[in-house]
């Protein structure tokens, strides 16, 4: 055997990438390999039913689905338990009331670090309200936690946050908290999160201003996904050097208001910023949006900007200019760019106000320009004004944008001269780009993204009444399937000149 393979660090490497029946195959071949592969195999588990099973049959059966302790756990079949729960790093657990005698067997271990001691990342499905049983999980829960949990994802009703909060686990660095249908109020969130100050990142519903001003003393913060109400007051203001290690934000509102109030609350030092909407923009608080971010956030670190909207209604009020957009120009360093809304995006964008952005921004990575719904308005700019992005923003490798790909003359379009193209970018979102002669178009794709390998279009919900949408989606689908063609036979014309030049200098 390799010496490498003596070193625990490399075979839990190679352990991590196999399946479970490759590790129990791996755990019966060498003693060599049995630690690392029972330690993969049982790092991450669904529930506690892999641990209850490796202890004596005698002690546990499953009735109708069920899995059912028999019995108290005497010290030998503790030992067993530990063996085993010590290795688990990550756990998600259910809440069934069918369990709670499970939880109940599993309360009193000789010593607490019988019981999952190396837990670090926890996920909690429990939508129930107040029932019988539930404080039998609480109260294992409890044991859990006594030492150092980091993660917790809660996907949880009202009453399971406020009966988490009471186990006081202080040692978290990231919470992710959800709720299904029915909204968690912002005082219950508040109690949740006051008291974890050692927070790196939050993700969760409605917060408090007091809970606003709890999170912006939190000295290791770095990133935050928050729900602010429309009662967040207008002159929001926060103490002096406030999220001072936050560098990604995602705002999620009704309304523009309290958006504009937390950006105007205090100067950004982010990254990323990322506001949603479940309403239509107002056409006012767009522009005043775009406006302020500049003011607010650092021109040096932002290099993310994502807009969307989720609302249903239609956002019949365009952003009509393209330089509406001129105020994030200062951004230089902007890497993505996301405008995701309802209404028409930049219909009077075309190849010239086209260049002027990819000049403003020649390190974007990421270009999204989405309408997923409300009035069809057709774009502007052509296949040509691909040509122009990628030339001044060559390392873009992700791009959802409309273009007019309708080829109503005898001629195609004429790919570039240069040898120029972009290899990074492998599938584009033609958006709402309406086509013609998918040939012509595959071919001159083909000279400017030769790895293109997927394409799609009409994905939103937007009214088209010119042409149509299903014949316009085929013909994309058509395009995707020609480019690798159309960029193969480039390859091998471009082998086969250069063989013919290198036989021509060798004849010489």
């Amino acid at each position: 055997m390799h010496r490498c393979l003596h070193l625990e660090e490399i075979l839990q490497e190679i352990f991590k990438n196999a399946d479970y029946m490759s590790l129990t195959v791996l755990a019966r071949t060498c003693r060599l390999f049995y630690e690392p592969a029972l330690n993969a195999i049982y790092s991450d588990l669904p529930g506690l039913q892999p641990l209850i099973e490796r202890l004596p049959h005698d002690l546990w059966s499953t009735r109708s689905g069920e899995l059912v302790i028999r019995g108290p756990l005497h010290p030998n079949d503790w030992e067993v338990f530990a063996s085993y729960s010590r290795r688990v790093h990550s756990l998600r657990l259910r809440w069934f009331a069918s369990d709670a005698k499970l939880y109940r067997a599993l309360l009193s271990p000789p010593d607490p670090s019988f019981l999952l001691p190396n837990l670090r990342t926890f996920t909690w499905h429990c939508l129930s309200t107040r029932s019988a049983g539930l404080d039998d999980m609480i109260a294992f829960m409890r044991s859990l936690f006594c030492h150092n949990l980091a993660a917790a994802q809660l996907i949880v009703s009202e009453y399971a946050l406020a009966a988490f909060s009471d186990l006081g686990c202080t040692s978290l660095r990231k919470l992710v908290i959800q709720s299904h249908k029915v909204a968690i109020s912002a005082s219950v969130t508040e109690d949740a999160i006051y008291k974890l100050s050692a927070l790196r990142s939050l993700a969760c519903g409605e917060v408090s201003v007091r809970a606003l001003h709890h999170l912006a003393q939190f000295p290791l913060l770095s990133r935050l996904t928050i729900w602010l109400g429309n009662d967040t007051p207008s002159t929001l203001t926060f103490p002096r050097f406030s999220f001072s290690k936050l560098r990604y934000l995602t705002i999620n509102t009704k309304s523009i208001g309290p958006c504009l109030s937390m950006l105007k609350a205090a100067n950004w030092n982010i990254r990323c910023f990322h506001h949603r909407m479940d309403a239509g923009y107002d056409p006012a608080g767009r522009k005043v949006l775009l406006k302020l971010l500049p003011l607010q956030l650092s021109h040096e670190s932002l290099n993310c900007i994502s807009l969307q909207t989720a609302s249903p209604y239609q956002d019949d009020d365009s952003t009509t200019n393209p330089f509406s957009l001129k105020p994030l120009f200062s951004f230089k360093n902007l890497l993505i760019l996301e405008l995701n809304l309802s209404g028409a995006i930049l219909p009077e964008l075309d190849n010239d106000s086209l260049r002027q952005l990819a000049v403003s921004w020649p390190r974007l990575r990421v270009l999204i320009l989405h309408q997923n719904a409300g009035t069809y308005r057709v774009p502007q700019v052509d296949l040509t004004g691909l040509v122009i992005l990628l030339e001044h923003c060559p390392e873009l490798h992700q791009l959802v944008l409309s273009v007019n790909a309708i080829i109503d003359t005898k001629a195609p379009p004429t790919p570039p001269i240069s040898n120029s193209s972009n290899k990074l970018i492998t599938s584009i979102n033609f958006s709402n780009s309406p086509i013609t002669k998918p040939a012509e178009v595959a071919a001159f794709l083909s000279a400017i993204v030769p790895n293109l390998r997927e394409t799609s279009s009409w994905t939103g919900e937007v009214m088209c009444t010119a042409g149509s949408v299903q014949e316009y989606r085929k013909r994309w689908d058509d395009v995707a399937e020609l480019v690798p063609v159309f960029a193969e036979v480039r390859r091998q014309e471009r082998e086969a000149c250069m063989h013919l030049l290198k036989s021509e200098v060798v004849r010489k």
